[in-house]
């Protein structure tokens, strides 16, 4: 019975890092959806609701996934708190703190801070453009990603019962 009970326990415990691996390519792929909703809908801010920056932002945190809330939260709280902080600066914060939640490559975290320099700086058509040419690089990252995801996901889940059971088997 002890034996039983430990061979479920390791199945279970590299069945649960595989899935967990496996949902991190899940999570990226998403990423890049709702950023692409959150920009959509701080374009909308920007351009009918002529809403200020920090108040679209905050706005924009509580709409979106919990994926990206980092991002549009912590750029926001820094803005309203009126620290002499520039939007650039708070939104490289955020891009910061999202690479915390979800790691982002080079050029993925490269896009959002070039982004971020522009905004509140340029005019609005400025900003309406850079916000639809992120969009779609932001569009290709998801394309990319989902092509990964689909390759590693299954892959990654199987990996991780299998190696459980090969061990529970080394061990009998």
């Amino acid at each position: 019975m002890l034996k039983l009970l430990g061979a479920f326990l390791i199945i279970s415990g590299c069945g649960f890092f595989g899935f967990k691996k496996a949902r991190f390519y899940r999570e990226r792929t998403e990423l890049f959806r709702f950023l692409q909703n959150g920009l959509t809908l701080l374009e909308a801010e920007i351009n009918y609701g002529v809403t200020p920056l920090p108040l679209a932002l905050k706005r924009i945190e509580q709409r979106v996934n919990s994926i990206c809330q980092p991002l549009f939260g912590r750029a926001a709280v820094l803005l309203q708190e009126k620290k002499g902080i520039t939007a650039a600066e708070a939104w490289a914060k955020g891009v910061q703190a999202l690479n915390e939640k979800i790691p982002l490559t080079d050029q993925e975290r490269d896009l959002l801070l070039i982004f971020g320099q522009g905004l509140g700086n340029s005019a609005l058509e400025e900003q309406i453009k850079q916000l639809t040419l992120t969009r779609k690089q932001l569009s290709l990252f998801e394309k990319r990603a989902q092509t990964v995801e689909d390759k590693n996901e299954k892959m990654w889940q199987y990996l991780g019962i299998s190696a459980g059971i090969v061990i529970v088997l080394i061990l009998i």
